[in-house]
């Protein structure tokens, strides 16, 4: 089962290994995906501050013909020399400045105000229309104006934020006044500053415009809750404030994943916590199987689908092959063995050295349970006198045990003659067929071949009228004498054990004594061919 195992762990290895190609290559592409969108965020946050700052020149550009106007220029200066003058031109100077402010069409002022010299409020248009008498000239911008300077800002006014320019307004050469023009950041401010990606703008911890990009339609877009979540840790660091912008922030919405970076403006408004954000979002792969389900048509249609299904019947066709080598082939080798077993002419034991590896092991633990189980049946048989033939049904002439080792040819049936009278002249005689049992005269062995074969070794005692205990001692001489023989001639003698050996004694004992009706059996050690052999000779 080796190679099976180690085709097992090749696959197992190559399984692994894709696996981490995989993973690496999704986290590779989540830090691609990543750096590629800090990259686009910090593009965008300097296009958003100069396509703010073109806003700004814009207004101021169109500012000019308000600033301009005869009617304006005329009624602030009379405003200026006398401040009663202001309820007098007042109704005048609104009708003027609707006209005005309408004329600047897509720039038109939400709120477009109109202030003497002194910075006060003289009429006011759009947003808190009517609304006058009141001082702006503290702030930088309305200051500057008044000093004949053209500025722009940021004004945050209760929890909405307002773009300011402002121009002053010259008469005779002479500074008489000045006009400011707020327009207030809405979502659709946001959406034409920034087309391309989402632009947010915050006040404090609240979003107060989300912007819809027209040039990036399909995509996902945050809502202003989930843009809002960082705000209260990017306001409180440090570094955000002293940089003017923060680190990219990471966003997970119910719509998907989104990174950020947050800005402060410029201006007033930026000392009350005002800024904007620019969100994009981010396609992160969250597991492998988002290789798949992100690809496209022509990403699955590009696979060498070819390839692909070749590496894998090879792979299932080695190993399959190997299972068959090395786990059936063996399994239907030892069923056919066992079922030899059951032929006529069979041997009693398996030839363990047919098999390999663990179908060895197997082999032996069947021939140890068939010696014990033979054993038991001839110890049953011992002590109910039964036949041999009637324990092991009907035998071959002349099959001996062979499962460790050989039996002398021809040794079965070589039972010696009674002695001869006292006085009598030995004759030599020809040997003749086996007498049955019980009947006749028993044939006179034939002399040993000269040759390969030794003379065989004295044989030990005979076992008759022996003890169960000098029984014992004999079979244990014999298997020892046999054993050394065998290790002498350099044979296997793992699987000699004596438990097997005593068993196969034991049965051709039997065998012997009830075919021959001999009184005993001796077995004798000796080589033959380069072979260790037992001789078993019947004992009348």
């Amino acid at each position: 089962m080796f190679v099976s195992r180690f085709w097992t762990l090749l696959l197992a290895l190559a399984a692994g290994v894709l696996l981490a190609v995989v993973l690496l290559a999704k986290d590779q592409l989540n830090r691609e995906r990543e750096e590629n969108a800090t990259a686009i965020l910090f593009k965008e946050l300097d296009k958003t501050d100069i396509a703010l700052n073109l806003q700004a020149r814009k207004r101021l550009d169109v500012l000019l013909a308000v600033a301009v106007d005869s009617d304006i220029r005329k009624i602030l200066t009379d405003v200026s020399k006398d401040a009663g003058k202001a309820e007098k031109h007042r109704q005048q100077l609104l009708t003027v400045l609707r006209a005005r402010n309408k004329d600047l069409k897509q720039y038109a002022a939400d709120m477009l105000i109109a202030v003497d010299i002194r910075g006060d409020v003289v009429v006011q248009v759009g947003k808190n229309q009517r609304d006058h008498g009141h001082n702006i000239g503290g702030f930088p911008v309305v200051d500057s104006a008044l000093r004949g300077y053209v500025r722009d800002d940021m004004w945050k006014i209760d929890n909405e934020v307002f773009m300011i320019a402002a121009r002053p307004v010259i008469n005779n050469s002479r500074y008489v006044g000045a006009v400011v023009h707020a327009m207030k950041i809405s979502d659709k401010f946001a959406s034409e500053i920034s087309p391309r990606v989402q632009l947010g703008f915050f006040a404090g911890n609240l979003v107060i415009a989300v912007g819809t990009p027209k040039k990036a339609e399909g995509t996902k877009h945050a809502q202003g809750a989930y843009i809002g979540q960082p705000l209260d840790t990017v306001l409180a660091d440090k570094q955000f404030k002293e940089k003017g912008y923060s680190e990219v922030q990471k966003i997970s919405t119910t719509d998907g994943d989104f990174m950020a970076i947050y800005s402060t403006t410029r201006g007033e408004a930026a000392s009350n916590d005002v800024g904007f954000v620019i969100v994009t979002p981010i396609e992160l792969m969250a597991d492998a199987t988002s290789f798949y389900n992100q690809a496209g048509t022509q990403d699955l249609n590009n696979l060498p689908r070819g390839l692909i299904i070749t590496v894998i019947l090879l792979a299932i066709l080695f190993g399959w092959g190997w299972n068959y080598l090395e786990a059936e082939r063996p399994v239907a080798t030892l069923l056919k063995n066992i079922q030899a077993l059951e032929s006529p002419d069979a041997k009693d034991q398996l030839n363990v050295y047919r098999f390999r590896r663990r179908m060895r092991n197997v082999a032996s633990a069947i021939n140890k349970v068939m010696d014990i189980k033979t054993k038991a049946i001839l110890e049953a048989a011992g002590s109910s006198s039964k036949s041999i033939d009637s324990i092991l049904g009907n035998q071959q002439p002349g099959r001996l045990s062979s499962a460790s080792f050989k039996f002398a040819e021809a040794s079965v049936s070589d039972i010696p003659d009674a002695p001869p009278p006292p006085g009598a002249a030995q004759q030599k005689e020809t040997p003749a067929a086996p007498a049955p049992p019980g009947g006749g005269r028993a044939p006179i062995p034939p002399t040993p071949p000269s040759g390969s074969k030794k003379p065989p070794m004295p044989p030990p005692a005979p076992a008759a009228a022996m003890s169960p205990e000098d029984e014992l001692a004999y079979f244990k001489k014999t298997h020892s004498d046999f054993v050394a023989l065998k290790q002498k001639l350099g044979e296997p003698v793992d699987q000699l054990t004596f438990e097997r050996f005593e068993v196969t004694l034991k049965k051709n004992r039997d065998t012997l004594i009830a075919r021959y009706g001999c009184k005993s059996v001796t077995f004798n050690v000796y080589e033959k061919d380069g072979k260790a052999s037992l001789k078993a000779t019947p004992v009348k």
